[in-house]
């Protein structure tokens, strides 16, 4: 409104002046006014005395009948401000109620009412009052020309009260219009890590970490976090090899990653791809959380035995590697050589597992009272320690 006037004003003066420059010229010194038959000739100085005159006569005019409301709305204001202030403080208090009743009234009269409205929803969804909450930040959004602000507290609240898959709806058209906005960058983190979304996590992780939205270190850990989860929970091969392709060449030689990745594909029968990836990286480094899922593998391999006893030969006292030995040689009825990984897997680390595979053992050479204990053994109900003969058994032809 205030605009408006000051454009009238302007538009007047300038056609006044247009009106009275030819009488200027014409009659220098006077100014002459014929009007309703009446010639009127004033100096040009009283003239201009009389115009500001009228002027601020006009004014005081204006200002008088303007006082009251002006006075009237500088006191609400006052009130409104102290009430917010108020209001602030008892949310930092954590008197919700009290301080969502003087959110509000502030937002009356404030000149920033929206202010007002977002923090009272803060208020409204500590006491679980949620509808009403977003129905404050209706009304913010309605009394403000940028509603980013209001965007970004609905998301925020949205991630409080766990409809993460809305937050990240909303956060990705404020991020096309806002890309390097830390806020929305920081809730869209947490909401995609909320809501189980890796693919966005992983997609806003880069602009995090260039912008220093997070901590360096906890930036790095949850890029791991994510593709981990991804690789662990892959649903079908496609997705599997799609995040395992995605992955860079640095980030295919980190073990947690290559686990992960092969765990899974044992999951879904990748066993091809699998074991050419896990026996390429157990020539280097026999990881035994690898080396376990390489055991477990349905492959059509001949030569496991001779590519495990090669494995062998540089960690002669590996357990994991002799017991996946043993079960492989009981596969292929290689009896003796099964009996020799097993005894020597139980020396290292008796575990119940295999004991169990003793056990399979013994069953499958007719000693049924030695395979009777080893199964005692994995259950933890036998106190011995030792368990089969010092003979070794040659079955193997």
């Amino acid at each position: 409104m205030k605009k408006i006037l000051n454009i009238v004003f302007i538009l007047s003066l300038a056609l006044a002046t247009a009106f009275v420059t030819p009488w200027l010229m014409k009659h220098p010194g006077t100014i002459s006014i014929e009007f309703a038959g009446y010639l009127i000739e004033l100096k040009v100085l009283t003239a201009a005395f009389l115009i500001l005159a009228l002027i601020i006569t006009l004014w005081l005019v204006v200002f008088i009948i303007r006082l009251p409301q002006k006075t009237k709305r500088k006191f609400t204001s006052n009130r409104s401000r102290k009430s917010f202030a108020k209001g602030l403080l008892a949310l930092s208090e954590g008197k919700w109620k009290l301080a969502e009743k003087l959110l509000i009234r502030s937002a009356k009269n404030s000149p920033t009412p929206e202010l007002s409205y977002m923090a009272a929803a803060r208020a409204a969804v500590a006491q679980n009052k949620i509808e009403q909450a977003f129905n404050y930040l209706d009304e913010a959004e309605i009394n403000t020309d940028n509603p980013l602000t209001v965007d970004l507290t609905r998301c925020e609240l949205w991630v409080k009260t766990g409809e993460n898959e809305k937050a990240i709806n909303l956060l990705q058209r404020v991020l096309q219009s806002y890309p390097n906005n830390p806020r929305a960058l920081h809730l869209m983190t947490q909401a995609s890590q909320n809501a189980g979304q890796w693919q966005q996590l992983r997609d806003v992780l880069p602009k995090v970490q260039k912008l220093a939205v997070l901590p360096e270190d906890q930036t790095i850990q949850l890029t791991h976090h994510s593709i981990s989860q991804q690789l662990s929970f892959a649903e079908n091969q496609e997705q599997l090899q799609a995040t395992w392709n995605s992955l860079s060449k640095q980030q295919k030689q980190d073990l947690g990653y290559i686990h992960a990745y092969a765990e899974n594909g044992l999951k879904l029968g990748m066993y091809d791809e699998v074991a050419a990836m896990s026996e390429k990286i157990l020539a280097k480094n026999l990881s035994t959380p690898l080396l376990k899922v390489w055991g477990q593998l349905n492959v059509t391999n001949e030569n496991k035995i001779k590519v495990a006893e090669k494995w062998l030969k540089k960690n002669p006292d590996n357990a994991e590697l002799l017991k996946i030995l043993g079960k492989l040689c009981l596969d292929h009825k290689l009896w003796g050589k099964a009996q020799l990984f097993l005894q020597k897997s139980l020396e290292k680390k008796p575990e119940p597992k295999t004991y169990k595979l003793m056990a399979q053992y013994f069953e499958a050479v007719g000693e049924t009272d030695n395979a009777l204990e080893a199964y005692k053994q994995a259950t933890g109900s036998s106190n011995q320690i030792a368990l089969v003969d010092n003979k070794t058994i040659d079955h193997d032809g």
